[in-house]
């Protein structure tokens, strides 16, 4: 009777820990800060800032397996609790980067995220997505090319 209380608190333990919510991270390696969300579904977005001067704000969807680049055409959307943005980590035109610090206040404090392209959308979790900091943030190197 003990051993089978054992074993069956012991699965319970492994089947609480193996449950876990995908989450939003935030890391940095060689002058670079990610901030990144998997669904564990090969759905991804990765966000990556470096700190050096002459590079900009880059962004990478996997979608289904297929990656897309903020830097090449046609990139991918993301929706922000129903309101789509194009391309926003494209921020290489006037206009574009205009809107950049709109979309990543938008982004920081989202409740519902999805992105989108070549007709598949996929949502994504905004558990801990509050630790993707501020533009004005001293820690933040991500920033518009305009």
């Amino acid at each position: 009777m003990k051993k089978s209380l054992c074993a069956t608190a012991l699965i319970s333990v492994l089947s609480i820990s193996s449950v876990s919510a995908a989450e939003w991270t935030s890391g940095w390696a060689m002058g670079t800060t990610e901030y990144t969300i998997n669904d564990g579904n090969q759905n991804e977005l990765l966000i990556a800032c470096s700190d050096d001067d002459g590079k900009y704000v880059q962004a990478y969807a996997t979608i289904a397996g297929q990656v897309y680049s903020s830097e090449n055409d046609p990139g991918f959307n993301v929706i922000l609790d129903g309101t789509e943005y194009t391309n926003p980590f494209d921020t290489y035109c006037n206009v574009c980067g205009q809107l950049f610090p709109s979309f990543w206040e938008h982004l920081r404090t989202a409740k519902t995220l999805q992105i989108s392209q070549r007709g598949q959308t996929v949502s994504l979790p905004t558990t801990s997505i509050d630790v993707i900091k501020p533009l004005d943030h001293p820690e933040n190197t991500c920033r518009a090319s305009w």
